[in-house]
């Protein structure tokens, strides 16, 4: 990224209250990943004089050597999956022993997630860290997003993408139309949140096949003109089948969360597959609780899965991820029918299915959730034909 060039900052309207809240986190960051350290923070590094932290950065940190990049020059070792400098109150002893400006910059940018489309770099964050989570997903008003001046070291930088916004030619120039266009249709609460992705499906589908159709030119027009409102949505993912591989998930892979572990079993449980119902009789549980303990949960606490919806949109360049809008739409999809089974299940084991699932479980599972399957393609893949 030039550093001469001039750039608008536009974050959303949680990340002004984000603080990381440390040692009372339930689950930290310093654990189940890899620790990178970058070559400016890595040459701090080797020249600390603190005795105990010398002698520890010099077992516990590993020159990639001949693999070094400058954005990943080190890696510091996990000791029992966790970071080798997480203390047992689960502080680290870097920032405690030497100070904010020693620590790596992935570490002091997490849990944000900068991304520069154009000539705009965007904050955001990742619902993995829970307290981001909390910020994230409990706001009842619609998600907001304003310019802003730099707030962190802006080095790292996750989705670097230029677009020929002047003179359009592809389908990607239109983006900011495109996801502006999907944000709001997600926020229209004047219809049902399961409607309001079927109209976000027909706006992926109706730039799809304009630019199939060599069309492009008509995507403003298309965008400015649609409102969903005589869409009815085809995709979708099949419930039955998502049921039956998270069913075997559980037995065949070892799962890196604990706090996700648990909400894999609560599902479970609430669906009748840890005794002896077949899986056609979970999926009748399933189809229970969705006219039952999830219609209620939307009818409560829908601002909590729009928001994690506008959020992926808004941190993953939605729907530049994809090789068409659609596609990019139907792996959306795909993670919330994951989310929703969960919180179905989840509902269904709170007394008959008669219960919402609380807000702190809400959290834990979009978080523990989040961070198990975009932290681990394997898992992700498990679920992908």
């Amino acid at each position: 990224m030039s550093e001469q060039k001039q750039y608008k900052r536009v974050v959303p309207s949680y990340l002004k209250d984000f603080k990381c809240i440390g040692g009372k986190c339930e689950d930290t960051c310093c654990a189940g990943w890899c620790i990178e350290v970058d070559a400016g923070t890595y040459a701090k590094y080797k020249k600390v004089e603190h005795e105990t932290l010398k002698n520890r950065m010099n077992q516990d940190i590993v020159d990639r050597k001949q693999k070094a990049t400058d954005a990943f020059a080190a890696e510091i070792q996990l000791k029992n999956n966790r970071c080798a400098f997480l203390s047992e109150g689960g502080l680290c002893d870097i920032y405690s022993g030497l100070g904010e400006d020693h620590l790596s910059h992935t570490c002091g940018l997490y849990p944000r997630t900068l991304n520069r489309i154009h000539n705009t770099i965007e904050y955001s964050m990742t619902f993995s860290c829970p307290e981001a989570a909390r910020q994230i997903l409990l706001q009842k008003a619609p998600m907001t997003f304003s310019e802003s001046e730099q707030l962190v070291y802006e080095g790292i930088i996750s989705a670097d993408v230029d677009l020929n916004v002047e003179k359009p030619r592809e389908w990607q120039d239109y983006f900011f139309m495109i996801r502006d266009k999907a944000i709001s249709l997600l926020q229209n609460r004047a219809y049902g949140l399961e409607e309001r992705l079927t109209h976000v499906e027909g706006l992926m589908l109706g730039v799809t096949e304009l630019a199939q159709k060599g069309k492009v030119k008509e995507v403003p027009s298309f965008i400015e003109k649609y409102t969903g409102e005589k869409f009815k949505g085809e995709r979708e993912v099949d419930a039955g089948i998502l049921i039956e591989r998270l069913y075997f998930l559980q037995q065949d892979m070892e799962l890196p969360s604990e706090r996700y572990e648990a909400c894999l079993h609560q599902m479970l449980e609430g669906l009748g597959l840890t005794g002896e119902t077949t899986l056609q009789q979970a999926y009748k549980l399933y189809i229970k609780g969705e006219r039952g303990c999830f219609k209620d949960f939307l009818e409560q606490k829908g601002h909590i899965l729009e928001n994690y919806l506008v959020n992926y949109i808004y941190e993953r360049c939605i729907p530049l991820d994809g090789a068409t809008p659609i596609e990019s739409y139907e792996w959306m999809l795909l993670y919330y029918t994951l989310i929703k089974v969960h919180v179905i299940g989840m509902g269904m084991a709170t007394q008959t299915g008669k219960k919402v699932i609380q807000e702190e479980q809400a959290i834990q599972l979009i978080q523990s959730f989040t961070k198990t399957y975009d932290h681990n393609d394997g898992y992700l893949s498990y679920f992908v034909d």
